[in-house]
């Protein structure tokens, strides 16, 4: 029996590389590296979420007027599914780019965790973290300005 894409139904030859959910579906190679996916994180997924995580990355794309996939780095495409993830694909572009920016400072301190970890130190870590908070802050309060804006304009 042919093996086919879950994403596009598209039919993969007996030597295309392709990758098992851990329910049995077949993720061609090019979809796994859009979503920027191991072989071992997709062996870990069920189908359903590859499907949910390619489609909310889809309408992230939509959202910020993104046409072409290659135009994005791996590390942005996993910040727009995860933002898309959290239904926070609806943000101003200026909002996107701070949450993108924590979300990347966030993804360089568990990989820094990770090694730490290993040597028995995390201390080094909190002024990152303190720093990721702040920005989450700046954006909270940009937020709250434009709400009381928007209420100052409809009284």
């Amino acid at each position: 029996m042919a093996k086919t894409c879950l994403i596009d139904n598209e039919k993969l030859g007996m030597m295309t590389n392709s990758f098992k959910t851990k329910d049995g579906d077949v993720l061609c190679v090019k979809h796994a590296k859009v979503l920027g996916l191991t072989p071992k994180e997709i062996s870990e997924s069920s189908t359903t979420d590859i499907r949910n995580d390619f489609n909310d990355l889809m309408n992230a794309m939509k959202k910020f007027n993104i046409s072409n996939i290659n135009q994005l780095s791996k590390s942005e495409r996993k910040s727009l599914a995860y933002l898309a993830k959290r239904n926070l694909n609806k943000l101003s572009p200026d909002t996107y780019k701070q949450v993108k920016d924590i979300t990347t400072q966030i993804a360089g301190n568990r990989l820094m965790l990770l090694g730490l970890g290993l040597q028995g130190s995390t201390q080094t870590l909190t002024p990152s973290y303190l720093a990721a908070i702040l920005e989450q802050n700046w954006i909270l309060i940009r937020q709250n300005e434009q709400i009381i804006e928007l209420l100052k304009n409809n009284s």
